[in-house]
This record gives C-alpha cells, sequence and structure tokens, in this order.
C-alpha cells in the first residue's frame, strides 16, 4: 500500500507545477497581442498626422501675405482699365446705331413692300378700265336691243367689282380744268362757256381712295 502510495505522489507532484507554466503562457501571448494591437494603431495614427500636417503647411502657405504691386503696375492697370471703358462705350454707341440703322431698314422694306402692292393692284384694276370703255361705246350704238341689256349687266357687274376695291369714275364736264386729273387733248373757244372750263370728255377718268387711277381725257374751253 505505502508503495502505490509513493508511486502516486511523485505523478502527483509533477502535474502541480505545469499549471502555472500554462497561465504565463497565456499572459505572454496577451501581452503580444496587446504589443500588435498597441503597433497597428501606432501605424494607422501616422497618416492621419501626416494629412493634418500637410493641411496645416496649406493654411500657413495661404495665410502667408502675397506679394503687393508696384506702382508702375497700378498705373498700367488704372490706364488699361480707362481704355476698356472707352471701348466699351464705343461698341455700345456702334451697337446703337446699327440697331436704330436696322430698325430703319426694317420699316422701308415694309413700306416698299406694301407701296409694291398697292401699285400692283392699281395696275390691275387700270387695265380692267378700257374694257368699261369698250362698254360704253357699244351702249351707244346699241341702246335699246336686246344686246344693250346684255352690255348693261356687264357694265353694271364691272363697275360692282371696281367699287369694292374703291374705285369710281368722276365727272369731268363743266368743271374746271386740273391738270392733276384731267388731260386736254383739244381746245375750243366757246364764248357762252368760262376760260378753262371742260366742254367734252373723250375717256372717263376713275380715282382709287384719293388718288387718281386713271386721267380724264378732255377738251377745254380757251378763250383768247
Amino acid at each position: 500500500m505505502t508503495d502505490e502510495k509513493s508511486k502516486k505522489d511523485p505523478g502527483e507532484n509533477e502535474d502541480s507545477p505545469k499549471e502555472p507554466a500554462k497561465e504565463q503562457k497565456s499572459e505572454g501571448s496577451r501581452l503580444k497581442s496587446e504589443d500588435s494591437s498597441q503597433k497597428t494603431v501606432g501605424r494607422s495614427q501616422k497618416p492621419e498626422e501626416k494629412k493634418s500636417s500637410s493641411s496645416d503647411n496649406k493654411k500657413k502657405k495661404n495665410t502667408e501675405k502675397k506679394p503687393s504691386l508696384t506702382q508702375k503696375e497700378i498705373d498700367k492697370l488704372i490706364v488699361e482699365n480707362v481704355d476698356l471703358k472707352v471701348m466699351n462705350q464705343e461698341y455700345q454707341s456702334n451697337f446703337l446705331l446699327l440697331a436704330a440703322e436696322f430698325e430703319n431698314f426694317k420699316k422701308r422694306i415694309n413700306k416698299d413692300q406694301l407701296r409694291t402692292k398697292e401699285l400692283y393692284k392699281e395696275n390691275m384694276l387700270a387695265n380692267l378700265l378700257p374694257v368699261l370703255d369698250d362698254i360704253d361705246r357699244a351702249l351707244q350704238h346699241h341702246e335699246d336691243d336686246d344686246t344693250a341689256k346684255g352690255f348693261t349687266m356687264i357694265r353694271i357687274k364691272l363697275l360692282s367689282y371696281l367699287e369694292s376695291y374703291n374705285v369710281k369714275p368722276f365727272e369731268s364736264v363743266g368743271e374746271e380744268f386740273d391738270p392733276e386729273k384731267h388731260n386736254a387733248m383739244l381746245t375750243r373757244a366757246d364764248e357762252n362757256e368760262k376760260d378753262n372750263i371742260i366742254l367734252e370728255e373723250f375717256e372717263k377718268g376713275y380715282m382709287i381712295d384719293n388718288k387718281v387711277l386713271r386721267h380724264a381725257k378732255v377738251i377745254v374751253n380757251i378763250i383768247e
């Protein structure tokens, strides 16, 4: 019995010192891990420190005073500014002149276009007047027959068409001669009538609005 106990005791004595060794190993590994974490933290902090230092340097550079301009440079800038103001005023005046000329050009073009339209209308209507003259001559030879009725109907329609454009005939016989409205084809001396009075009318005159579309061809009484 004593031998067995003696055999067991040494085993027990051998196991007991092993436990503190394990604890020492765990403590060493913990210390190593703490050291490594501190190193990584230190490494991670280094770029931030560099960034902060670079930003500080930039701020210092910005806060540094820039070199001031010399008096010659200031005078040169003042002269250039004055020249630019003068050029700007010239450009503005030229622009205003061109704008005014362009507006006048547009007005002149519009006026010319309206005048061209008026002339075209007047020429078109004036070309219808000889047809009306032929109808009037035909009615002088055919007064009471069926042909006269047809000519009369055509004449009425033609006159209504001309009146739609404000074209109307004007009377000349018995009126005083007006060179703005009449063309004197012949002269005659009739003491029973006043001087410069229209005696006969060869061709009737017509007005469009307040203008003469066609002058009347007349015989004027001239007493010497």
